[in-house]
């Protein structure tokens, strides 16, 4: 689908989530947007609308679908795809070069980068369900940052291969005796006898910080030499931070980072991190990335929709 679209019906679904907060926000902005745009929404629909999923989950998808999640840098960005989301979307596998030309970013979009960073902005920022982050006082300096994920998100364990604690636990291992701070969700708290094991584990290791609750990432980043991560949202805020980024989860912005296949890759990455980063060109993805690519508001959904349909 591309191009200009003849007038649609359109059914948006509440197929996963049901629709508060952010994923309000999103099904409301797609749904004003399609109205504008001149289509309507009905119960015979020609154009499908979900949430939260990709099409490898979903057989009976109709062709006709897209694929809506919200997602950082603030509660009110979303991701519009006709694939999937994250590490699932059509982004992670198309080379956006040729569409971008990776163009230059503007100083009027680099001020807003350094304003959402002023306010701390991230994808929960507008959540009744959290009440503030934390600013981190000690952060060690010049610090090798890893970034934990939820290890049953379908992002690790679906998309990705489950085992995510399993390759925090060797990332870790392999960086013994580094200066080391490890962030884990916010939300994560260790369940499993395994998982229990292993943050002793962490806990014992005297070159490992653990940052654990809702903390705010913007004040670990700028003391962050490298940050090691699967392919956690968080990866657009080392981005706004200047943070060079070392992936393993294949995430839509790997374009932008050292794509770690083998560990014994890890060592040598982190050696050579001066001679590997383009800051220019990571600011210049950044910029399509939040500016462009993803939704926040009618226009840019708008935008976005006249791709896809």
């Amino acid at each position: 689908m591309s191009g200009e679209s003849s007038p649609v019906v359109f059914k948006i679904y509440e197929h996963r989530y049901t629709f508060q907060g952010q994923f309000a926000y999103a099904a409301n902005m797609i749904r004003l947007s399609l109205e504008m745009m001149g289509h309507t929404e009905g119960d015979n629909p020609d154009l499908h609308i979900y949430n939260h999923t990709c099409r490898d989950l979903e057989p009976d998808m109709p062709e006709n679908s897209i694929i809506f999640k919200p997602t950082a840098p603030t509660s009110q960005h979303f991701q519009i795809c006709d694939t999937g989301y994250a590490n699932s979307s059509a982004l992670t596998f198309e080379d956006p070069t040729p569409y971008t030309d990776w163009r230059a970013y503007d100083i009027t979009e680099w001020n807003e980068i350094q304003s959402l960073i002023e306010r701390r902005a991230n994808k929960w920022d507008q959540s009744v369900l959290i009440n503030g982050w934390d600013e981190v006082k000690d952060v060690k300096e010049d610090h090798i940052l890893v970034i934990g994920q939820m290890p049953d998100d379908e992002t690790v364990n679906g998309f990705g291969f489950k085992g995510h604690i399993n390759r925090i636990d060797m990332i870790l291992d392999k960086l013994e005796g580094e200066n080391i701070v490890l962030k884990l969700h916010p939300k994560y708290k260790a369940t499993s006898v395994t998982e229990k094991r292993a943050y002793r584990k962490w806990e014992e290791m005297k070159n490992v910080q653990i940052l654990k609750g809702f903390t705010t990432i913007h004040s670990v980043l700028p003391k962050t030499r490298v940050a090691i991560l699967d392919n956690s949202t968080a990866g657009i805020e080392c981005m706004m931070h200047d943070v060079p980024m070392i992936t393993y989860g294949y995430p839509d912005y790997h374009w932008v980072s050292q794509d770690m296949r083998s560990l014994t890759q890890l060592r040598g990455m982190i050696e050579t991190v001066d001679n590997w980063y383009n800051m220019q060109l990571a600011r210049r993805f950044l910029c399509y990335y939040v500016f462009e690519y993803l939704c926040s508001d009618i226009d840019t959904t708008m935008n976005r929709l006249k791709e896809l349909l």
